[in-house]
């Protein structure tokens, strides 16, 4: 699978598949019993809600340490869902884009 991924996703112009994101130490994750989350930002007291695909790629990022990428985390899509490599693709970056407008990622070339 992180094959087929690497040689069908690589040349996709809006994200690199090689930038690192990282989670804001100042982000509080709570994770729920019915496998949501609620995210925390202590720096502006505004919390957002994840649903179960946001919980996952949260605590990939999370779990990281700063290392995640674009690659990683829709190949982990895939292996946790029922979803192709384009969808997860497409998720992932909004998911990330939407994080990183708000504060509560860095993105960075790797």
């Amino acid at each position: 699978m992180a094959q087929f991924l690497q040689s069908n996703l690589r040349s996709w112009p809006f994200f690199p598949l090689d930038q690192k994101i990282k989670s804001q130490e100042a982000v509080v994750f709570t994770d729920l019993d019915d496998g949501s989350a609620i995210l925390l930002h202590l720096d502006n007291k505004f919390y957002y809600s994840l649903n179960e695909t946001g919980s996952l790629m949260w605590q990939l990022i999370e779990k990281s340490g700063g290392s995640m990428t674009m690659a990683a985390m829709v190949e982990a899509l895939c292996e946790h869902f029922d979803v192709t490599p384009e969808q997860a693709r497409a998720d992932a970056k909004e998911f990330i884009e939407d994080l990183a407008k708000e504060g509560l990622v860095t993105v960075k070339q790797g």
